[in-house]
């Protein structure tokens, strides 16, 4: 009944609650006593659980992996065996292995860490790693179902494009234009008067030469447009992270002309007559 993925997972869920435990009853500044026992039996509801963040990390990360424990033991992992008893077969059904690499998991890796980050830098961080998440988790589903599909690989490469690509196309393109406006609003917000508008003046004009060589040149290599577009990208990318980390220009003239009229008093009109009253 318990595979080799469900005892991982249940093992992981009873270490996160003991650590768990161990934190709300390390962390705080309460004595220790039955306040702190019962804490973390009721998960907070009574009595303390010590630095709140990090107790609910653990619980959460607990409670998911029993979650998944159980419910991998119910399908008993996807074992081969269990397949072939289910489906009355004499004889263990040939399990097919993935033909293509699967890049997934990094992203999952670099999105939690994102998550995890985010809990001390800022909302920002915490943001981009659950929408990280949330989206490997989608497209790492729909790829194990896919490699799985049918027997050959290219159809089960066509099968997951026709079902992903009516989604990922847009979700690109939208994030795609909205990283380049992003960018770009960076670099000149943080170059000089004149020299935002040469980069204002430029860059559509290098994106107009670049379409008008891909449009001209239709037996142009797949490497070459993949290398423009790389490099293109890795440099507003780059302009655009050097840019905020360099900060906005500061406006000191405008300030200075605008501190400088205002200090000034206004003349009167030569039709206005100008009464001083002072105290003597």
């Amino acid at each position: 009944m318990f595979k080799t993925g469900s005892k991982f997972l249940l093992a992981l869920a009873g270490f996160g609650y003991a650590v768990a435990f161990l934190w709300a009853g390390t962390t705080g500044n309460h004595t220790l006593g039955m306040d702190s026992l019962i804490g973390p039996l009721t998960l907070g509801y009574k009595g303390y659980v010590g630095e709140h963040v990090g107790f609910t990390i653990l619980v959460g990360l607990s409670a998911s992996s029993l979650f998944l424990g159980i419910f991998l033991a119910a399908l008993r992992d996807s074992d081969a065996e269990a397949v072939a008893q289910v489906a009355g077969l004499d004889a263990v059904p040939a399990v097919e292995p993935p033909a293509t690499v699967n890049y997934w998991p990094v992203v999952a890796a670099f999105s939690l860490g994102a998550l995890v980050l985010g809990l001390a830098i800022g909302p920002l961080m915490f943001t981009i790693g659950l929408i990280g998440l949330i989206i490997t988790t989608v497209e790492w589903a729909v790829r194990a179902w896919s490699d799985r599909a049918t027997g050959d690989a290219e159809v089960n490469r066509t099968i997951r494009n026709r079902f992903m690509y009516p989604v990922e196309i847009p979700a690109l393109a939208v994030i795609g234009v909205g990283g380049l406006v992003l960018a770009i609003s960076r670099v000149l917000l943080a170059l000089p008067k004149y020299g935002s508008y040469a980069v204002f003046g430029l860059v559509p004009v290098l994106v107009f030469l670049v379409g008008l060589l891909i449009v001209n040149k239709p037996k142009l290599s797949q490497s070459v447009i993949a290398g423009l577009l790389l490099v293109g990208g890795v440099a507003l990318l780059a302009g655009g992270v050097a840019a905020a980390i360099h900060g906005e220009r500061k406006h000191a003239e405008e300030h200075e002309e605008k501190s400088g009229e205002a200090g000034l008093a206004p003349l009167p009109s030569p039709s206005q007559t100008v009464i001083q009253v002072g105290n003597r």
